[in-house]
């Protein structure tokens, strides 16, 4: 079974030296490492999933387990997203995208606050399944978390929101919004956009999801799901746009 690259995917992984030598010595299984790519030893197993760039007469990329991934992950002085084996890197934020990241949650903590509703920053790593996990700008769960991985990453958000990235957009808005609107605990997903005034919000309604935009600085977007409201002009707060 051919797994399937999404063009709008964040960039693999480059594995470095010392990371390979790490992997290796956990590894029960020998594996080759060529200009950044873990490659497996051996030709493939026909009953196993194929890796996206698997070149046949070739060696193929290595697909990872969940293991693998939340092992390395311990050990890595930076954050990676895991997708069905892939080992993705997270892209580097700019100012207005750390800006707006802490004008929502400090909105929305002042608003949750001695609630039953918990806001989390991107250190929180959420779960989509068995085998994706996601670093979201910000997460709400609603009572208890509901953790997994020595208590790092959280399968319950009721709410997750992602600030766009440009070289993330198209995944964001595609595959990730399919990939959060499979878990069932969530019901809202908010995309910001950080270069002007918008917000699309997706809510579960009915066994369905709900689509708004939101982009005037008046407009408020009506959170139900955590019973309450969030202004644009405060998610915006401090940022001036461009006029060109």
């Amino acid at each position: 079974m051919a797994i399937e690259r999404v063009d709008s995917f964040p960039r693999p992984h480059k594995f470095t030296v010392e990371e390979y030598f790490a992997f290796e010595e956990r590894s029960e299984f020998k594996h080759e490492y060529i200009d950044g790519v873990i490659y497996d030893w051996g030709d493939p197993d026909p009953n196993d999933p194929v890796h996206p760039d698997y070149v046949p007469g070739y060696p193929m990329p290595h697909l990872f387990t969940v293991e693998e991934y939340l092992a390395f992950e311990n050990e890595s002085e930076f954050k990676h997203e895991f997708i069905d084996g892939i080992i993705y890197e997270m892209t580097g934020g700019t100012l207005y995208h750390s800006r707006i990241k802490v004008n929502m949650t400090f909105a929305l903590e002042l608003r949750l606050r001695d609630s039953h509703f918990t806001v989390c920053n991107s250190d929180m790593r959420v779960g989509i399944g068995q085998g994706r996990y996601v670093y979201p700008d910000l997460s709400v769960f609603m009572g208890e978390a509901q953790l997994t991985h020595d208590d790092m990453t959280l399968i319950n958000a009721i709410l997750v929101v992602e600030v766009l990235s440009p070289t993330t957009a198209d995944y964001d808005r595609s595959t990730k919004l399919a990939y959060y609107q499979s878990l069932p605990s969530l019901r809202g997903y908010l995309i910001v956009d950080q270069y002007g005034v918008g917000i699309d919000a997706y809510s579960r309604r009915n066994g369905g999801w709900l689509h708004q935009t939101f982009s005037e600085i008046d407009d408020v977007i009506p959170l139900d799901m955590i019973g309450c409201q969030l202004p644009l002009s405060e998610v915006y707060r401090g940022i001036v746009f461009s006029e060109d």
